[in-house]
């Protein structure tokens, strides 16, 4: 019996899926999204290149550091990226030491998210292909990530420089 429970529901979440993927795949979808990504892109950059977050809060405070006391690997990135875009490198360095790492992450997922809006294509086989040949690649990234992540926590004086 539960057998045929769970297959009714893993067929109807694939049905489900199927049809959103249907959906967005429609040229015209595509393209509002497409338009509605820029619009948003464009905003968010004009809002954190002009005000200060180090002066007004422009995002909600980090969660795992209200609740834990702890600095999460994305803690100053905000900061780290107005600094970035006000040409000021070394604010950026000590607000978040992977700045650099991470903006790469978000231009590759924006990448696969451009990629699909103006293709219809799945952008995961290329990148899928390119895990499977480098796939040292991906471990290395989580494992500077999860590395930083812990030694900004210790509080040592050549750790609390990596803290933003």
């Amino acid at each position: 019996m539960k057998s045929t429970i769970f297959t009714d529901m893993s067929a109807n979440l694939k049905n489900y899926v199927n049809k959103w993927l249907t959906l967005l795949s429609r040229p015209f979808i595509r393209f509002t999204l497409l338009v509605f990504t820029c619009v948003i892109i464009i905003a968010v950059c004009a809002i954190v290149y002009r005000i200060d977050p180090s002066v007004v809060p422009v995002t909600p405070p980090c969660s795992l550091r209200y609740f834990t006391g702890l600095y999460c690997p994305g803690c100053g990135m905000t900061r780290a990226v107005h600094s970035v875009m006000n040409l000021r490198f070394g604010d950026a360095f000590s607000y978040n030491l992977l700045w650099p790492l991470i903006v790469m992450f978000i231009a590759v997922s924006l990448y696969m998210w451009f990629s699909f809006l103006i293709t219809g294509k799945s952008p995961f086989i290329p990148f899928n292909r390119f895990l499977r040949k480098h796939s040292i690649a991906a471990y290395l990234f989580i494992a500077v990530l999860f590395a930083f992540w812990i030694l900004r926590n210790i509080p040592v004086y050549p750790f609390t420089l990596l803290a933003p």
